[in-house]
């Protein structure tokens, strides 16, 4: 158990990495699926070279099923998330998709047996509440005042997908990961090569574009690991295996993230948002309650 713990821990840590790279593309106004195009080659190399150099079998048509699954949902994800990036910081949009963790800890429970309690109901009240809190006005940036609708619209796809996408994880042996990251990385890649071709056949990326796609991908596919590998050593002696990884991974993220945010980009939390971050904080505990 102390095992799985440890890796989901630092699967927090790596997607709190992640979260800077991305509102750093998000900041910079890089073109989405430039972002998309560059990240999602890179991961499938590294999925590629770690697949060859583990002597994994290539035909294995549940990951690719997983993959083509976990691709598209992620490419809509992606993309809604960096635009919901161009309206507000990284206190906001960082703890809302992966507060997402409220979808994959209720399907653990209906689908695949989890066991639930009333602890567990709290922490998602909680992690409504969180959304509200941080959904508000804070956070608005410098590119303008446009936090309505269309901000709402993107973060809800990414929110509702994310918890999707995660759920995934559950279905990849531990050993096969470098297999399924291949099929996801690369599916989604040819998923975004049509649009490119047919809206910007002469690409000409902006400066540090390439840099910041790939850091992405790097933090991306580590973290997407060692998810895996946390839900595998968990389950070898729990039934709760979603209900204590997941708060892990896609929770504990939250601070992670905004405090990165605060450090290395010099945001700025106001009252409501930090308000909503510790309730979030707090939905963690309750969500990480053993039955």
């Amino acid at each position: 158990m102390l095992e799985g713990v440890l890796f989901a821990l630092a699967a927090a840590v790596v997607y709190g990495v992640l979260g800077v790279v991305f509102e750093i593309a998000g900041k910079r106004q890089y073109k989405v699926w430039d972002v998309l195009l560059v990240k999602q080659c890179v991961g499938a190399c590294i999925g590629l070279v770690c697949t060859a150099l583990m002597h994994i079998p290539l035909g294995n048509w549940r990951l690719l099923a997983l993959g083509l699954i976990g691709a598209v949902a992620y490419v809509v994800t992606l993309a809604a998330y960096l635009m919901a990036s161009r309206e507000k910081d990284i206190a906001t949009n960082w703890t809302i998709v992966n507060l997402s963790v409220a979808v994959p800890i209720v399907l653990s429970v209906l689908w695949l047996g989890d066991a639930f309690s009333p602890e567990k109901m709290i922490g998602i009240v909680l992690t409504i509440i969180s959304i509200v809190l941080i959904g508000g006005r804070s956070g608005a940036t410098s590119i303008g005042e446009k936090t309505g609708s269309q901000w709402l619209m993107f973060i809800t796809i990414a929110f509702l997908l994310n918890g999707v996408l995660v759920i995934l994880f559950r279905f990849v042996p531990e050993r096969q990961g470098p297999l399924f990251t291949m099929y996801f990385y690369g599916i989604s890649f040819l998923l975004v090569i049509p649009y490119k071709v047919f809206r910007d056949r002469k690409w000409r990326p902006e400066p540090g574009l390439v840099g910041v796609s790939a850091a992405a991908a790097i933090s991306h596919w580590s973290g997407i690991m060692l998810t895996i590998v946390a839900l595998s050593q968990v389950a070898r002696v729990s039934r709760e295996t979603g209900l204590i990884v997941y708060p892990i991974t896609n929770g504990l993220v939250i601070p992670v993230g905004v405090l990165l945010g605060v450090v290395f980009l010099k945001e700025r939390l106001n009252r409501r948002t930090g308000v909503g971050v510790m309730l979030g904080v707090a939905a963690l505990v309750f969500l990480l309650v053993p039955h």
